[in-house]
């Protein structure tokens, strides 16, 4: 079940802010619509490892890669995987 899973959890936690806890859920079938609004190119069982590497390339290399918390004024929040190619910032990611 490892390599195939059947939801994806990300959780995001502070040891700074005790209450900050952000929690991403996707299943096959929430990807489905992810992967159709945003146009990506890989199926459910490639996300986590895409996940991983959009991840990583914030820590390795910071100066093009990041990753943006963004909370709504309605409370809902988003974690942003963008690219800066020097020119033009762009989003890779957004995860709900």
């Amino acid at each position: 079940e490892e390599q195939n899973p059947l939801t994806l959890r990300i959780e995001l936690t502070s040891e700074n802010d005790l209450f900050f806890h952000f929690n991403h859920n996707l299943d096959e079938h929430g990807f489905r619509q992810v992967q159709e609004h945003q146009k990506l190119m890989v199926d459910f069982p490639e996300y986590p490892n895409v996940l991983i590497r959009m991840l990583n390339n914030c820590i390795k290399e910071p100066h093009s890669h990041l990753a943006v918390f963004v909370i709504e004024r309605e409370g809902l929040a988003r974690l942003d995987f963008i690219q800066n190619m020097e020119y033009k910032f762009v989003e890779l990611l957004s995860c709900n």
